[in-house]
């Protein structure tokens, strides 16, 4: 009998403390500002917005009162904005993300993302990365014409103050590559060697690094592809070069798992069409709804 009571004893006790570990285990996955510390996978929407303009609204342009609205409803739905930087660092294990993180994107670098889109993410607190085309800054700048929300693109002045803010992280959209012809972005031309292409491709994309730098930012770990297009071999080089992420125009959610750097080689990007209202953004593209 002495024998049962002690054995039901051991038995209780282990069951007391294993709930208890469990418990200890849920409540480390959450800390206090609800930030995951322990989970290994992920799941990670990014937005891609391009031109920010009062006057129109289209496929790649929306109004300034579109991204308002979205950036309230992403934190009514519990989203929390971070840098493409954060989510390199955690799938490293450093550091930690928000229990329901999102990637804000914004390409090609036009100046209304400076002059709309800065005051509504201060306004919401929320992060946001541009991918500038290099080239197009580069016009602004030598040719004086800038600072114009319609057409300008930012200057490296420009690009400074809006890292400056703590708000903003640059990436890379090529220098000179942001075309359908002769080449279609990042793609071979028909009949180029193996050698011109590495050369080309890599001259143009380090010539970007190497403008953004000057500028004041961090050289750029993350790239996003021209129009989306890319192949086995144009991923190689860019990671050879020491890109981290690669965005690419896929619709789709990407899981991302902490150890595995190849969970960034692909990731998908929504286009937030200016057709559309807020609500039609959350339910098609975050599928809250």
């Amino acid at each position: 009998m002495k024998c049962l009571v002690a054995l039901c004893f051991v038995l209780l006790s282990a069951l007391s403390f294993g709930g208890f570990a469990q418990a200890n285990v849920a409540a480390d996955a959450v800390s206090a500002s609800g930030a995951l510390s322990i989970a290994e996978e992920i799941q990670l929407p990014i937005l891609m917005y391009h031109s920010i303009l009062k006057s129109k609204s289209n496929k790649f342009t929306i109004k300034p009162s579109q991204l308002d609205s979205d950036f309230e409803a992403l934190k009514e739905a519990g989203f929390t904005s971070v840098f493409m930087s954060e989510v390199i660092n955690w799938v490293d294990g450093k550091g930690t993300l928000p229990a329901k993180p999102i990637v804000i994107t914004f390409d090609d670098g036009h100046y209304n993302n400076l002059y709309y889109g800065l005051d509504i993410a201060k306004k919401h607190d929320m992060k946001i990365m541009i991918n500038p085309v290099t080239a197009f800054s580069l016009h602004s700048v030598n040719s004086g014409d800038h600072s114009n929300p319609n057409y300008s693109h930012l200057t490296w002045d420009q690009m400074g103050e809006m890292y400056r803010s703590g708000l903003v992280e640059f990436g890379n959209h090529t220098h000179r590559m942001h075309n359908f012809k002769p080449r279609f972005g990042i793609m071979r031309i028909s009949g180029e060697s193996d050698e011109d292409y590495r050369e080309k491709l890599y001259a143009d994309i380090e010539r970007a690094q190497q403008l953004l730098e000057q500028s004041g930012v961090p050289r750029p770990k993350t790239f996003a592809y021209p129009f989306g297009k890319y192949t086995a071999e144009s991923r190689e080089m860019l990671l050879d070069m020491g890109f981290r992420a690669l965005l690419t125009c896929n619709e789709w959610i990407s899981t991302i798992r902490k150890g595995d750097e190849t969970c960034l080689h692909k990731l998908g990007r929504f286009n937030r069409c200016g057709s559309w209202g807020t609500d039609k953004m959350m339910s098609r593209v975050l599928k809250t709804g």
